[in-house]
Parts: C-alpha cells; structure tokens; sequence
C-alpha cells in the first residue's frame, strides 16, 4: 500500500475531497483555524511557524496528530494550574479563541484520517457503506 500523506498544516490546506463521501466528510467542517494557522505563519515574530493551539511551535510540514493536540490541552491545563487561569479578559479570550481553534482543528485532523482510511480501503473493492463501517471502527 502507498503511504498516504500525513496531516500538516501544507497538506490540509491543500486538501481537495476526491468524491461525495469525502466531501460530506470534509468541506462541511469549519476551517477557519487552517488560515487563521497558515496567517500566523507570515507574521514575523514567527518565523514561519504557528503555534497550535496557542502552546506548541510547528512547522508548515510536522504532522499534526491526535496525540499531539492531547498534549497541547495538557499543557493548557498544567499552564491554567500553574498560572491560576487567565489574568484579564483579554487572555481569557485569547485562551477561549486557541481552545476552539484546537476543536477545529481536532474534526478536520478526524475526518482527513477517515478520508486516508477509506482511501486506502479503496482497493479492497468493498461497497462505501462497509467501507464507512470499517473506518468508523479505527478511529
């Protein structure tokens, strides 16, 4: 089986759907943090990075991954136990703003490993019901 390309910010924001399933499952989702990522990315105290949700610096190309937005929560939490929560209504947005961005970002990273899945079950020939099924079962 080819190895199928891996969720980064470049790849997602790339990403056409390839028939109705895949577009049901994708376009539907807001995708707001994509560009509002990929902006972060021109800003010059950046340097061509992005911070995904708000706490962990990436590249365009690293992989974004379930474990890794499981991680930027934790380290959101450690941060609101060690800090004693946001200090004015300002960080309060900021830090409401990057949790929902993170939420954004966890259904697309969701549907585009479904999408992978039912690609690379697309040799096996079986009907898009049984193919549905199966996915639904790895993730």
């Amino acid at each position: 089986m080819t190895e199928l390309p891996k969720p980064t910010l470049n790849t997602l924001l790339n990403f056409i759907p390839n028939n109705e399933i895949e577009r049901r499952l994708f376009n539907n989702l807001n995708k707001k943090v994509l560009t509002s990522y990929f902006d972060n990315t021109k800003r010059n105290y950046c340097i061509g990075m992005f911070y995904l949700g708000g706490q962990v610096k990436m590249n365009l190309d690293e992989e974004i991954t379930i474990d890794k937005i499981k991680e930027v929560r934790e380290i959101g939490k450690q941060r609101e136990i060690e800090y004693g929560g946001p200090c004015n209504s300002f960080e309060a947005a900021s830090i409401y703003n990057h949790k929902n961005l993170l939420g954004q970002m966890e259904e697309i990273i969701n549907a585009y490993t479904k999408i992978m899945y039912l690609r690379g079950l697309e040799k096996t020939k079986l009907n898009d019901d049984v193919s549905l099924n199966i996915v639904s079962y790895c993730i």
